[in-house]
């Protein structure tokens, strides 16, 4: 792993951020993960976009703008070795006196992570994965919006720990009015009668990067797409359902539960979609590279 801390490239031993961080005391830090194609960061002005708007939701000031974000990216992956690399900025909000108010605080710490990106399994894409609905809820977005990619992961864990007993891939949740909102780390589509459905962003979940693209590709296909208020119900009646995320892209969901989807197996539409994503990642970087 490479590390950079605060514009510098630190091992292991030498990442420390001080106890007295509000990162470290109240979970008042946030992140974005990216991944690279051909080496390169993917997507990368949409995830500073969204990392900005994290910012403005508790109120932390970005120590870097665009222009310097990318420089300290650049340096942390040229040390990379790997292929392909995953990419975790992180941004706290600085140490200072025990206390809720943000005075006498030093200046926000931010952290580059880069991990060579793990291998995806290939049954997960050729079998699909199974989810389990479980009882913890998404936070209510008057409370701690889900649309801010907080380091506060505790409601993300708790899901998952829930679905792990269960042996499924991933916990998907419902907001408090009992709508489908996400899983922990990715967003959710369904497939019925040609139509592409997911969660509005006013279920309270976070506007994924990949999430957007499927939508655009859908669009440029001229598929239906919607975003709109789902149930739990409208999962079970679904022929098809996927998850979106950064590192894997877009992944077939087979059952939920006890519940089959569809006929068991990765739909058409999912596979058609996963494709169409690819090709667009490809004129994307070769846009960026040519």
């Amino acid at each position: 792993m490479i590390i950079n801390l605060n514009g510098n490239l630190v091992s292991r031993l030498e990442a420390k951020i001080s106890i007295f961080d509000h990162g470290f005391l109240y979970g008042a830090s946030i992140y974005e993960t990216i991944r690279t194609y051909g080496g390169k960061p993917f997507q990368l002005q949409n995830h500073f976009k969204r990392l900005e708007n994290s910012a403005r939701g508790i109120q932390i000031a970005l120590p870097f703008d665009f222009e310097e974000f990318r420089r300290q990216l650049s340096i942390t992956l040229a040390k990379s070795e790997s292929a392909e690399s995953a990419i975790r900025i992180i941004v706290t909000r600085g140490a200072g006196d025990p206390g809720y108010a943000p005075t006498r605080l030093g200046p926000p710490a931010y952290i580059f992570l880069v991990s060579p990106l793990p291998p995806v399994p290939p049954e997960i894409y050729e079998k699909g994965v199974i989810l389990a609905l479980v009882s913890v809820r998404r936070n209510l977005p008057e409370a701690l919006d889900p649309a801010v990619k907080s380091g506060n992961l505790l409601n993300q864990m708790l899901a998952w720990n829930e679905a792990n007993t269960r042996n499924a891939y991933e916990a998907l949740m419902l907001n408090y009015r009992g709508e489908l909102t996400e899983c922990t780390m990715c967003n959710i589509f369904l497939v019925r009668n040609k139509i592409l459905r997911t969660p509005a962003l006013e279920c309270g979940i976070l506007a994924g990067v990949t999430r957007q693209m499927i939508l655009e590709i859908a669009s440029e296909s001229s598929m239906v797409a919607e975003e709109t208020v789902l149930y739990p119900e409208d999962l079970y009646g679904a022929e098809e359902a996927f998850l979106t995320v950064t590192s894997r892209e877009v992944i077939p969901v087979v059952r939920c539960d006890e519940h089959v989807i569809g006929n068991g197996f990765p739909g058409t539409t999912t596979r058609s979609l996963h494709l169409k994503y690819r090709q667009k990642v490809r004129e994307i970087t070769e846009k960026e590279t040519g």
